[in-house]
């Protein structure tokens, strides 16, 4: 939910700042195929037909998240030069370590889901888990409540803000880029 807020507002922020929407295509991006398929595996984890048959494979969820995550991490790291994409990386990475210290799952902290009315955490095959005395590195987790109106209202990583800026930090970068040396 943060990655796609922080992209509308990268691409207006963009725009008000006179950037151009034609400038992201002429972004080249190594290792791009790498990055799309980490993502459409992490959106298709999300949705009900599949959330349904990977609940039904057990331990897949956690592996098939996993192993999306690193491919989007690996492409990231491929491409740092880019304008924000390190900040972007480092959320991920951040959000990594947590995710495999904690077997799999992004532990949640249970404080910051009732700040914004829910007892338990969403999340489609169960990628999330309550965070108790036993989660490791639980700081790294999501405790950030965002008390934003429903349906946007979710609880946050460190990593996620981290992604959110670095990706608006991109499109603002991108669209803007060299428009200091035209009016020079």
């Amino acid at each position: 939910m943060v990655l796609i807020l922080s992209i509308v507002l990268g691409l207006v922020i963009g725009l008000l700042a006179g950037g151009r929407l034609e400038r992201l295509g002429q972004v080249h991006i190594t290792w791009a195929p790498l990055a799309i398929v980490g993502l459409a595996v992490q959106f298709a984890l999300f949705s009900p037909p599949v959330v349904d048959w990977i609940g039904d494979l057990g331990v897949a969820g956690p592996i098939v998240y996993v192993g999306s995550t690193a491919l989007v991490l690996a492409a990231l790291l491929r491409n740092l030069r880019q304008p924000g994409l390190a900040l972007l990386a480092l959320g991920a990475a951040l959000n990594a370590v947590v995710i495999l210290a904690n077997g799999g799952y992004m532990p949640v902290s249970p404080d910051a889901l009732a700040a914004i009315g829910r007892l338990e955490p969403g999340g489609a095959y169960g990628n999330t888990v309550l965070a108790t005395s036993g989660t490791l590195l639980p700081w790294l987790g999501d405790i950030i409540p965002l008390p934003l109106p429903v349906p946007l209202r979710t609880v946050v990583s460190l990593g996620d803000l981290l992604i959110g800026a670095g990706a608006a930090v991109f499109l603002v970068r991108v669209m803007t880029r060299g428009q200091d040396s035209a009016a020079a």
